[in-house]
């Protein structure tokens, strides 16, 4: 298993940011890397909701919410025949609005275990960008 943090500090309220950012499907706002999504469960969304997505370079995926308080954090789990991915993200208020921390536990399985370490620095890459795309597209939706 594989664990790394990433946090950024966006400029608006905590509320806005988990609003906007903890349902999966919204990522296609700000995010080309997200192909298709799917809520498999009645809305709203919370824990034990269900969402069927694809990610470019990556296999359909069955994730579920663990966790869901808004709006301070909400646990997802992701789960494809390669990879299981835990994120965990939290909301702090800040001196500007809100930092964002997200933990992401990457659990790789069968032969793409000897993968981890390319998987690790595509991922690490690819979180630090979305986080900035997401960003700027909450502090965008704030601003009007």
């Amino acid at each position: 298993m594989v664990t790394f943090r990433n946090e950024i500090d966006i400029d608006a309220s905590p509320e806005a940011v988990f609003d906007e950012l903890s349902d999966v499907r919204h990522e296609q706002r700000w995010s080309d890397k997200l192909k298709s999504v799917e809520l498999l469960t009645p809305e709203p969304i919370g824990v034990g909701s269900r969402v069927r997505a694809k990610w470019s370079g990556a296999p359909e995926n069955d994730v579920v919410y663990r966790e869901f308080d808004r709006p301070r954090r909400w646990v997802t789990e992701s789960r494809s025949w390669m990879l299981v991915v835990e994120v965990d993200l939290q909301v702090e208020p800040s001196a500007t609005g809100s930092r964002l921390l997200s933990t992401w536990s990457l659990k790789p399985r069968g032969p793409v275990r000897l993968l981890t370490p390319v998987l690790k620095k595509a991922f690490d890459k690819d979180v630090a960008a979305n986080m900035r795309a997401a960003k700027a597209h909450v502090e965008q939706l704030t601003r009007h």
